[in-house]
């Protein structure tokens, strides 16, 4: 069974009061959709966090309505689709039913996340496990309704409410309503411990109480996870983030975002195939004095398009920097005085500036702005500037 794996779309995603919809779309529109034609895909996996919040705008909601539909009615591929942290269940739910006459299956709601759905290929059944974000205390309810011996809800009724044990017995409980040798999938949207983090990921919880065992996936012959934006193993190949369509904060410029092709033959062994994205605008750093960083025609020519962080290495202030940043690159986004921050954690421990007069203070804010000293003329002229704004005060 051939299955592209994704998770984390963030649909309507704000990245420093730019919205992304565009960029999205470009990727589903020139990369996905081609990707998927030509592939010869049986399924299509994306684990959680299809919007960037609970309400998302009407920009992103049209561009995942134009997706489902293209899927579905046209290259008529199963589609099947957890609910994520950031994700509203209820809404990402509407139409479940009808949409899954098509191949689109949604589990958003925990109420219909405790059956196996299978898929067959020329070897058999494959059984792809639901297990979409919920907190600990709504999963143990839930699996508490469910059908099982005395003795079994007994051992539920015990655990620890965390996400570690309450994670691995919804995971022991879809298992064992597979047959044994049926090839399984999970479909999962957790913090796996021991997983690459990055800043534009919305903590779970306070605290490492949100961690998931590897361990508590390693039964499945895949586990298709979301949730942390770079792609990456988990202790084994079958164990996989498949990581975010874009970049989504500055912390991620290092990332190679792709999608994740699993081919898994008959006996539930996978091969995978990592699918580059190409992005409208690229995610980088740069760091530099500011001069040379607006002279550098190359430097300008090579990030025209990306979307650039400037780390400043000047400790003098830089007079509207964003401005004229912009006017060479015209995607800057955002400007850190690196310099000028290390300098001013120097020089508290270093000056008492409690102890200078005022004009002291202008002098040396005025020597910073110009980067030269007040002449003897502009010094005469401030001595009796303040001292007519001292009689005043008197």
């Amino acid at each position: 069974m051939r299955i592209l794996h994704m998770a984390d779309w963030h649909l309507g995603r704000i990245f420093y009061a730019r919205h992304l919809t565009e960029d999205q779309a470009y990727v589903i529109e020139h990369q996905l959709y081609p990707l998927v034609k030509e592939a010869k895909l049986d399924a299509i996996v994306l684990a959680g966090d299809v919007f960037d919040r609970a309400v998302p705008p009407v920009e992103a909601v049209e561009l995942w309505d134009a997706l489902i539909t293209k899927l579905t009615l046209d290259y008529k591929i199963p589609f099947f689709v957890i609910g994520g942290n950031h994700d509203s269940a209820e809404r990402l739910e509407v139409g479940r039913d009808l949409w899954s006459q098509s191949g689109l299956h949604v589990w958003g709601r925990l109420e219909r996340s405790w059956n196996p759905l299978y898929l067959e290929d020329q070897y058999g059944a494959v059984a792809f496990c639901p297990m979409p974000f919920a907190e600990p205390r709504t999963v143990l309810t839930h699996l508490l309704e469910q059908p099982a011996p005395v003795q079994q809800r007994e051992a539920w009724q015990e655990l620890t409410v965390a996400y570690g044990p309450i994670y691995d017995a919804w995971a022991t409980y879809l298992r064992s309503l597979v047959q044994p040798k049926v090839r399984t999938v999970a479909i999962a949207h957790a913090m796996v411990a021991g997983s690459e983090t990055s800043e534009s990921e919305r903590p779970l919880v306070i605290g490492g109480s949100a961690n998931v065992g590897v361990d508590v996936f390693a039964p499945f012959n895949y586990a298709a996870l979301g949730h942390i934006h770079r792609p990456q193993r988990m202790g084994a190949d079958h164990i996989r983030y498949s990581g975010s369509l874009l970049k989504y904060s500055f912390d991620e410029a290092n990332h190679k975002k792709s999608f994740t092709i699993v081919d898994m033959d008959g006996k539930g062994q996978c091969a995978l195939e990592q699918v580059p994205i190409e992005a409208l605008h690229d995610v980088v750093n740069i760091k530099g004095y500011f001069t040379d960083i607006l002279q550098d025609e190359t430097l300008h020519k090579q990030h025209a398009n990306d979307y650039v962080q400037v780390q400043l290495l000047d400790t003098a202030p830089v007079i509207d920097g964003m401005a004229r940043l912009r006017e060479v690159l015209p995607y800057a986004m955002s400007l850190e005085l690196t310099g000028r921050m290390a300098t001013e954690v120097t020089d508290v421990n270093t000056v008492a500036y409690k102890q200078l007069s005022e004009r002291e203070l202008f002098e040396q804010f005025a020597a910073a702005v110009r980067e030269k000293p007040l002449s003897e003329t502009e010094k005469s002229y401030m001595n009796k500037l303040w001292e007519r704004l001292l009689k005043e005060a008197d």
